[in-house]
């Protein structure tokens, strides 16, 4: 009886859903980098993390009866559980996130949206690897506003 198994290094195809996410993904962190404020930046990145775990996420489902949690930060670790320092962290700029939305006065500064930026592409990153996408997105570097004296 022949076998067919999966060769070592080699992948089952990329989920299209998945792919759509990461491109998405990559869109809003692309876009943060013209934002107005450094709050809109700090969004638009933290938004571009969430679709990036949203393609793990698709790319590794979880069954529904164990996904009784709607928290992105929560279903990453348990659909990619050596992804959970990702997950973590930004879990801890959940409460920023949503005091920025609401209006309250939490002060993101350039430096600490620029660092933020610079995290979430790294993250991209490791989601492409992950998801096994070919690599499309930009290399992570020092953020153009960061660059101007």
């Amino acid at each position: 009886m022949a076998t067919q198994g999966l060769r070592a290094g080699v992948r089952p195809p990329v989920s299209p859903r998945a792919r759509l996410l990461l491109g998405r993904a990559d869109a809003f962190l692309s876009g943060s980098i013209g934002a107005a404020t450094a709050s809109d930046q700090f969004l638009d990145c933290y938004t571009a993390a969430l679709r990036g775990a949203a393609a793990v996420i698709e790319a590794a489902p979880i069954s529904t009866a164990r996904a009784r949690s709607r928290n992105a930060w929560v279903l990453l670790t348990k659909a990619a559980p050596e992804l959970e320092a990702w997950a973590e962290y930004f879990s801890g700029y959940s409460a920023t996130r949503a005091a920025v939305l609401a209006g309250l006065s939490r002060s993101i500064d350039l430096d600490m949206a620029d660092d933020f930026y610079r995290q979430v592409g790294r993250f991209l990153h490791v989601v492409e690897e992950y998801i096994g996408a070919d690599s499309r997105l930009d290399p992570v570097g020092a953020h153009p506003r960061s660059m101007t004296a």
